[in-house]
């Protein structure tokens, strides 16, 4: 905001200087100006920031259980397509128990086979028959528990995407839960991470518009919509975040892309807009302008400027009533000279 700010000060001297040459005097008691209408805008004064690319969504994967790391068979930024195996571990340990769960299982298929039986041929009581029934439940759940660990020994891609972090290598042994890759999706759309300040994040809503200028393809604009506003500020830094849906486009592109984000709201506000040589001696988001009064003599106003539109300037701060500022003859004018008003 602060650039656009000097932007519109550098504007403003430069057509000022241009304006004032077609300017004369009158007489040493007047000088010839010219007025234009202060017209009302309705307007969304758009906020800037700078933002990061990143995948609408980022995984950490890993696996169920421990062990050893047997094969890595992707890289960091290779892609993927859903259900390539990315890696999977020494399955030696876990066979095993596999094999060791399903024996189990099979005698305690026989022992409730051989319970039931007895019970039907009044042999066996219906306390042993439901201690069998027990204990065949049990080695069911043992082995399915095996056999789901078994089948997640091994890291498939969820979704269409990119490695974008890989932590482990091969050989390595890990720990359940432990992140081997950070998988980032692009089969769905791509996200940008924006930070504001409490001053600009009571403006921005979900649904507002903004463009995204990469550093990656300068002077391409891409299109894109606040998806989600922060409710709290970073501690850090003190500003919000804001995340944005990048609206489809041909171009590569890749997470961790930098650029600018111009910000629209969708809330307007209603502003003065008056012709950018009107304003003298502009500092910061402060101005001057002058105008006519009744007896034919001009009086210096202090206004606010808030941007830039084109050739015209949104201000506040223009007293209630007044429908005409000076546009040129600025440079000559003093609060309280004379002048003559060309229509």
């Amino acid at each position: 905001m602060e650039t656009r700010i000097i932007l519109i000060i550098g504007i403003i001297l430069l057509s000022a200087a241009c304006k004032s040459s077609i300017v004369k005097t009158t007489s040493a008691e007047s000088i010839r100006v010219k007025v234009t209408a202060v017209n009302t805008g309705v307007i969304s004064i758009p906020v800037h920031s700078n933002g990061i690319l990143v995948s609408s969504e980022e995984l950490k994967l890993s696996f169920k259980t421990g062990g050893i790391v047997a094969k890595i068979l992707v890289e960091e930024g290779d892609r993927v397509k859903k259900g390539d195996l990315l890696a999977s571990l020494n399955l030696s340990e876990i066979n095993a128990n596999a094999d060791q769960a399903k024996s189990g299982y099979d005698k305690a298929l026989r022992d409730f086979n051989r319970a039931e039986n007895l019970f039907r041929d009044s042999v066996a009581t219906l306390e042993q028959k439901q201690n069998a029934a027990t204990a065949l439940n049990l080695s069911k759940s043992t082995l399915e528990i095996v056999q789901f660990n078994l089948a997640h020994s091994k890291i498939q891609a969820p979704d269409n995407g990119l490695i974008l972090k890989q932590f482990v290598k091969a050989n390595e042994l890990v720990s359940s839960g432990y992140p081997v890759f950070l998988f980032g999706s692009t089969g769905k759309y791509w996200k940008v991470k924006a930070s504001f300040s409490d001053k600009d994040i009571v403006k921005v809503n979900p649904g507002d518009s903004a463009t995204v200028s990469f550093d990656a393809y300068p002077g391409v604009k891409f299109s894109a919509t606040v998806d989600q506003v922060g409710e709290m500020s970073n501690p850090f830094t003190g500003t919000y975040e804001v995340e944005l849906i990048l609206r489809g486009t041909d171009l590569r592109l890749a997470s961790g892309f930098t650029g600018g984000v111009d910000l629209f709201p969708s809330a307007k506000k209603t502003f003065s807009m008056i012709p950018v040589e009107s304003i003298v001696e502009a500092d910061g988001r402060q101005g001057y302008i002058y105008i006519v009064t009744g007896t034919m003599t001009v009086q210096k106003v202090k206004i606010d400027i808030e941007t830039l539109i084109g050739s015209m300037v949104a201000v506040t701060g223009i007293p209630e009533g007044i429908t005409e500022v000076v546009s040129e003859g600025v440079a000559y004018l003093k609060n309280g000279m004379k002048v003559d008003v060309i229509k």
